[in-house]
């Protein structure tokens, strides 16, 4: 544990200390996350709460995360990760929504007075983390849902796609957020759209959903995570060159 003690009312840390039933203490917290995998939305989350975090870039597109050394840090096999003082925590709903509960200064979710109310925004990351980002993953990666033909997984991934976003284009129409503020829902429905465009889905028809984008870029610690996404690929990039004897040692 690192003892960096803090006793002013409101600081995040004293609830990480809470959280973590010890004394209030700042947390030592790695994100293991790849470059625009939905990491990044845990990345900005983190930015977002202006907590001091390392990461560390796991190679998916090489099987990093199905090493023997990543599976010791996360059986799962997957990123996100999380490991505050050596304890893990994965998938991006719990990490969300944890980070939310820790930092509420830092608005990753709307503060709201009910269980009700916070039910319904985790129904809200829910939404997004079981449909929407599969249909995504369908229509980008649609060999990771069958060993046979898939074109017809990428083609029923754009069907169940559409509706959805046509969804959202009608939620922007009367709001510049999902809430009545940016959220981390904004950053993960960011994510969302954008990776299906990169998987070819035409975003074109949805002119509300062009002008979220643009807000969303021009956020300040969106922009943090994707300049902390760039320089983790230098350094990897380096290392990988030099190891591989490309680079004078």
């Amino acid at each position: 544990m690192i003892d960096r003690a803090c006793k002013r009312e409101g600081c995040p840390a004293r609830t990480w200390g809470t959280l973590l039933g010890e004394d209030c203490n700042v947390p030592e917290i790695t994100l293991f996350q790849f470059p625009g995998a939905c990491s990044r939305v845990t990345m900005t989350a983190l930015e977002m709460t202006g907590a001091a975090f390392a990461d560390r870039l796991v190679d998916i597109m090489a099987g990093e995360q199905m090493s023997s050394e990543y599976k010791a840090i996360n059986p799962r096999g997957k990123v996100p990760a999380l490991l505050v003082d050596g304890r893990l925590m994965t998938e991006n709903v719990a990490i969300l929504t944890w980070l939310a509960n820790c930092f509420p200064e830092a608005g990753l979710l709307p503060n709201v007075g009910s269980d009700w109310d916070r039910a319904q925004q985790l129904a809200d990351l829910v939404w997004i983390s079981a449909t929407l980002h599969p249909y995504v993953r369908a229509n980008k990666m649609p060999g990771r849902w069958t060993v046979g033909d898939e074109a017809p997984v990428r083609e029923r991934g754009r069907q169940l796609l559409a509706p959805a976003l046509a969804q959202l284009e009608n939620r922007l129409e009367t709001n510049d957020w999902w809430y009545d503020g940016i959220s981390i829902v904004d950053i993960y429905l960011y994510w969302c759209y954008t990776t299906a465009e990169s998987g070819h889905f035409p975003l074109g028809a949805f002119p509300n959903i062009a002008n979220h984008r643009r807000r969303v870029e021009a956020f300040p610690p969106f922009r943090r995570a994707l300049a902390r996404e760039a320089a983790a690929s230098a350094r990897h990039d380096a290392a990988t060159r030099f190891a591989s004897g490309e680079l004078s040692r």
